[in-house]
């Protein structure tokens, strides 16, 4: 009788894909453990205020830029808000909400391009209810 061929160990080559795509989408994201400050601008007006200016603010904008995980997808809306995060004066990323959707865009030398991807919607709704208060 023939034994059954005995199952591999995953190559290492594979392991190693898939510890790059962790530190690219690690670093694709730094820019949410960095910014100190972010501009906002929703129809046409401006704002601008430090990272712990509202409560709750930096971990809504971490929640929601994480979402994004279709690399160059499209957004279905116009873009209705757009979050610029900076690090000083250093743009670090953008964080664009259109519609049900948001686009995140790391800026050069913080990982990748950008990414489409739509969040919980109840995650979604509460960061637009702070910014509306902005």
């Amino acid at each position: 009788m023939r034994q059954a061929p005995a199952a591999r160990a995953p190559a290492p080559a594979s392991a190693a894909a898939k510890a790059k795509a962790s530190a690219d989408d690690a670093s694709a994201f730094s820019a949410l453990d960095q910014w100190t400050s972010l501009n906002l601008t929703r129809a046409g007006q401006g704002s601008r205020q430090a990272r712990g200016d509202t409560e709750g603010l930096a971990a809504l904008v971490n929640a929601v830029a994480r979402s994004a995980t279709a690399p160059g997808a499209e957004l279905a809306a116009p873009v209705e808000a757009r979050l610029e995060l900076y690090r000083g004066a250093t743009l670090l990323a953008v964080l664009e909400i259109s519609g049900d959707q948001v686009r995140w865009t790391p800026q050069a030398g913080t990982g990748g391009g950008a990414s489409v991807g739509t969040p919980p919607a109840s995650t979604l709704a509460a960061l637009r209810a702070l910014l509306v208060r902005q």
